[in-house]
């Protein structure tokens, strides 16, 4: 449950901030965070103890990470290596679980809907948390990412543009390729809903799709090849959390 209870603190935390909402995600993130709290001590019957853990890994989350497009991420990768590393922690030693006693269980056992009872409960609020990470907190993820990559052709070429201002000469940043924000998180549950339900064929040709309708744009990018860079390194990141997502999904409804 705490692997849950962690995604979810990481996913609603990033939504309230996305975008410029700063002053509002001081007072939602807390509030959110405190129902998420509430729920899951009373519904699941998680202790209370056992959540300070996903609280303070949330909370160095949330210092380490921004989710605005155009600022470089100021501990890079890191946090998301830390992030991944505290989810398969949490997954192995966690024991709530096999005790979880509340409103939640109850209505578990009393669903009307077979569906629900062939998962367990920690699966269906694994894949609800991991549902909302996949939204903002994957962009977060796929933008950290983007501002690794290499700017030596984006620079020469923002220098070309001081003086000729041509079409070709404008400098990238990881907002380009708009839209992604909205087709990198709807291209991620898709995949995972599809690859959980064993429809790898499908999952494929989405993934090929996606390079179809992207290769017109692709196909006009200068001599330095940076837009189809930013376009394969997002690709590959976003696939990857989906790939990272599910295996966890599967860990919890396997293990």
């Amino acid at each position: 449950m705490l692997a849950a209870v962690l995604l979810l603190l990481v996913g609603t935390a990033d939504l309230a901030r996305s975008g410029r909402r700063f002053e509002a995600a001081r007072v939602a993130i807390p509030l959110a965070w405190l129902v998420i709290a509430l729920l899951a001590a009373t519904g699941l019957g998680t202790p209370w103890w056992s959540l300070l853990a996903p609280l303070v890994i949330a909370s160095a989350w949330l210092l380490t990470t921004t989710t605005l497009e155009h600022v470089k991420p100021p501990s890079g990768l890191w946090p998301v290596a830390g992030l991944g590393a505290a989810l398969l922690l949490l997954l192995a030693i966690d024991t709530t679980g096999q005790s979880a006693s509340g409103f939640l269980v109850q209505w578990h056992a009393d669903a009307p809907v077979d569906a629900l009872h062939q998962a367990s409960l920690t699966t269906i609020v694994l894949g609800f948390s991991a549902a909302v990470f996949l939204t903002e907190s994957s962009n977060v993820v796929v933008r950290a990412s983007l501002h690794r990559t290499p700017p030596v052709a984006a620079s020469g070429r923002a220098n070309k543009a001081s003086s000729s201002g041509g079409p070709d000469d404008i400098d990238l940043s990881a907002a380009d390729l708009r839209g992604g924000r909205l087709i990198g998180p709807l291209e991620r549950l898709l995949i995972v809903t599809l690859a959980l339900a064993g429809m790898y064929p499908i999952v494929a040709a989405l993934i090929a799709a996606k390079g179809i309708v992207r290769f017109p744009e692709i196909s006009k990018d200068g001599p330095s090849g940076s837009k189809a860079e930013y376009f394969l390194v997002g690709s590959l990141v976003s696939w990857s959390i989906a790939v990272a997502i599910g295996g966890l999904l599967w860990i919890s409804a396997h293990g």
